[in-house]
């Protein structure tokens, strides 16, 4: 029996009718003429028709008269017809499809599987929906019938094996379709995936890996089989999360070589390999390829190739070749000016360059192709805070709070920024606004940082008891990585000359956390100031001043503080001018150093 596929009707040229309408066209092409001798009643020839009652206009009735047969040679043969129902029933279902008449088209398919079961690509679609739906018995029983309709084609064995090893769980009768679809399409792909799939999930290692040895052993000048292969033997090599190891490679690389070889000018397959070759941590093997798919494809501004030259720029920034990689990007940018992921890629290159100026600008250039990115007003921020200009991230983040209101975490960047900003009341009702907007939406934002921060702002802000809640929830939260809101707390207690023995206690265990922390020394030898302990608390001072890189004027501030109330006036005041030295803005460095000098001064010489 003749199989759709081999009808010369495209789907575009089906007009969609009945198979009965179908017979009634191909009937009146065949006996256009003469007239009686199809059996077709004549128009009429008269002229136009008259005023009067008796002129009838008689209309042509080109149903064959139901008395009368047509000639035996224009009457189609038995296979013949049942292939124009097939046919017919075929575009009744595209027809369906097309008004997405799920049911219908589900119907008429199968009723044209039934006329024509060699339509095995046809039968395959109806037997998984079927399948699908719950009756995989009729699924298979359509796939069978196609098989001995198509007794050459591998596609119906395949799909029974997919039917025995997914729907039914029957691995033995899924193996052995495969084994048969393989044997009629030994250089088809499918096969060996089935069969790889088969004994993965059956737990056959020897079987899947003799399966790909032999599938290795192909005389296949295909790439795309060579590039399967690869690919099923990356699935069975590499874990997702694991080490890329030498061994897997070696055992991975031959297969997408074999691909490159066939490939000539695939530029498809180049980019796949090269891909590979990313995901296996071979960068420098990659570059080559994307450069030839680069130089291969037409038009640049595609976007499908500005993919292609991004990940090009990506390879380059991950051999070191950073410039390179801003190179590729400042082009792309001329290419296609409108797209604003380059943009915002050539903004994590410059940052990384330190010239953040340069990442500002590109990342202010995504938003204004892309307002919607959240992420890029938190960049921009971030690079403001680390150019010392606080001021300007409050604008930017000011800007994004207010087109982004729900979202906790730019809250949180603006209270951090005022914070910075020295506005600290303003900094405190952010914080407070962020952590209510997080407890609201389930945000993951509330962390032992997000509450350190919150609680050096509530103490620079002059609310000591918010500032303890927020740094004691900070060290519950994290004990062990609490260092840094331990030793705030305690430092805040120390300086004030509150809660000396918890204070003490703090600070020791920051320490404890990070015990070469130049800044927790000092907090330890002013604990120490403040209980009395000169000694000690010089000795931690000297070893903060050690430590600490860049050295920090409040040491050596807090080292004269120590010698003064030790009475030794001359090196308090030679702590002081290295602290005034350090920091020369300060206020009250000065007032120190000179009413030291004056008491120096009143001194009588011994």
């Amino acid at each position: 029996m003749n199989s759709l596929k081999a009808l010369p009707v495209t789907r575009q040229t089906l007009s969609r009718h009945s198979a009965a309408s179908l017979w009634i066209l191909i009937g009146a092409a065949l006996a256009a003429s003469p007239f009686a001798e199809a059996g077709i009643a004549r128009p009429n020839q008269a002229g136009p028709a008259s005023d009067s009652a008796s002129s009838v206009t008689v209309q042509a009735d080109v149903t064959p008269a139901p008395t009368q047969r047509a000639a035996a040679d224009l009457l189609l043969a038995k296979s013949a017809e049942q292939s124009a129902d097939a046919l017919a029933a075929y575009s009744e279902g595209l027809a369906a499809e097309d008004k997405a008449d799920n049911e219908g088209a589900l119907d008429a398919y199968r009723r044209s599987v039934r006329l024509d079961p060699g339509n095995t690509e046809l039968a395959a679609k109806v037997a998984f929906e079927i399948a699908r739906r719950g009756d995989v018995a009729q699924g298979i029983n359509i796939l069978k019938d196609a098989a001995k309709a198509a007794p050459k084609s591998g596609l119906p064995p395949l799909c029974l094996s997919q039917m025995y090893d997914k729907f039914l769980k029957k691995p033995e009768l899924a193996e052995r379709y495969a084994l048969a679809a393989q044997a009629l399409d030994p250089e088809s792909f499918g096969p060996f995936l089935a069969l790889a799939d088969i004994y993965a999930s059956g737990n056959q290692p020897k079987k899947l890996f003799a399966l790909v040895e032999r599938a290795a052993r192909s005389s296949s000048s295909d790439p795309l089989y060579w590039l399967q292969l690869g690919e099923l033997q990356v699935r069975l090599t590499l874990k997702p999360e694991g080490a890329v190891t030498a061994a897997a490679v070696a055992r991975c690389n031959p297969l997408f070589e074999k691909a490159l070889a066939c490939a000539k000018d695939n530029t498809e397959v180049m980019g796949k390999v090269a891909d590979y070759y990313v995901a296996t941590k071979q960068v420098k093997a990659a570059i080559p390829l994307y450069l030839r798919v680069i130089e291969l494809s037409q038009g640049a501004s595609s976007e499908e190739l500005l993919g292609v030259r991004d990940k090009l720029a990506r390879s380059l920034l991950a051999s070191g070749q950073r410039d390179q990689a801003i190179a590729v990007l400042e082009q792309m940018v001329k290419d296609a000016p409108a797209r604003y992921e380059t943009y915002e890629f050539l903004g994590q290159l410059y940052a990384l360059n330190s010239q953040l100026q340069k990442a500002i600008g590109n990342y202010q250039q995504a938003l204004l192709i892309d307002p919607t990115q959240a992420l890029n007003y938190l960049r921009i921020a971030d690079l403001q805070l680390q150019l010392r200009k606080p001021e300007d991230a409050v604008k930017t983040l000011a800007e994004a709070h207010d087109k982004f209101p729900e979202l906790p975490q730019v809250t949180y960047s603006l209270a951090i920024a005022l914070s910075q900003a020295k506005q600290h009341l303003k900094a405190i009702s952010f914080f407070e606004e962020a952590l209510q907007e997080a407890k609201n939406s389930g945000n993951e934002l509330l962390t032992a940082t997000f509450y350190f921060e919150y609680g050096a702002a509530a103490e620079q802000a002059g609310d000591l008891d918010r500032a303890v809640k927020m740094l004691r929830k900070s060290i519950e939260l994290s004990p062990a990585e609490s260092a840094q809101a331990c030793n705030y707390l305690g430092f805040m207690w120390v300086d004030r000359g509150m809660n000396l023995e918890e204070a003490g206690g703090l600070i020791k265990r920051a320490l404890s956390l990070d015990p070469k922390n130049g800044a927790y020394l000092d907090s330890l030898g002013w604990y120490y100031f403040k209980t009395g302990k000169f000694d000690d608390a010089l000795t931690s001072l000297r070893l903060a001043a050690e430590r600490l890189e860049p050295a920090d004027p409040e040491v050596y501030d807090h080292m004269g503080e120590v010698y003064a109330a030790m009475g030794n006036v001359g090196e308090a005041i030679n702590s002081w001018k290295k602290a005034l030295a350090l920091d020369p803005d300060s206020k009250s460095l000065p007032e120190k150093i000179s009413k030291a000098q004056r008491k120096l001064a009143a001194v009588p010489m011994p």
